[in-house]
């Protein structure tokens, strides 16, 4: 791929016979759309997709095919894969995929190991990036003034009746 070649991608999807990666793009410079079969070799249903997906995406032959598609939907393409290692449908693979990327707010994260933890912050974070208001997007509001009513009960938490008692 020289310099003056610009890859347009315009699907991706996942072959489960064989196991490879598909990308449908645009050649800007022939003004061609082309497909790219990248063969997925030595992945098991225990291996890591987001390992998987950024090795695929570093590839020298397949890196410039993939600079503009996001790590996100490699690690999704692989993680499809390693469901249908595991003979999960496509629609059960699908929804593991989306309970891995939400946070269960009923979830006690005191009693994850350190990696869960680690994966459930970096969700977290993500989240608060993307809904986060900028001074730049279109409906942001500096100072936003917020009246509580003052007539409701407030509902105590029974970790802060436990917390006064050590006081």
């Amino acid at each position: 791929a020289s310099a003056t070649m610009t890859f347009i991608p315009q699907k991706c999807g996942i072959c489960f016979q064989p196991p490879s990666i598909i990308l449908i793009y645009r050649d800007s410079s022939q003004d061609k759309t082309r497909q790219r079969i990248m063969p997925v070799r030595n992945f098991s249903r225990f291996s890591d997709c987001s390992r998987a997906a950024e090795q695929l995406k570093n590839n020298p032959r397949h890196k410039a095919y993939l600079e503009r598609v996001s790590l996100h939907q490699l690690q999704k393409l692989y993680s499809l894969l390693r469901g249908h290692l595991e003979g999960q449908s496509l629609a059960e693979s699908l929804e593991k995929f989306q309970q891995e990327k939400t946070i269960d707010p009923e979830e006690d994260m005191n009693k994850l190991d350190d990696k869960e933890l680690a994966k459930r912050k970096s969700i977290m974070d993500e989240l608060f990036e993307k809904n986060r208001k900028k001074k730049d997007d279109p409906d942001f509001v500096y100072n936003i003034e917020v009246d509580f009513p003052l007539d409701e009960q407030l509902e105590s938490c029974t970790w802060d009746l436990e917390s006064d008692e050590e006081i």
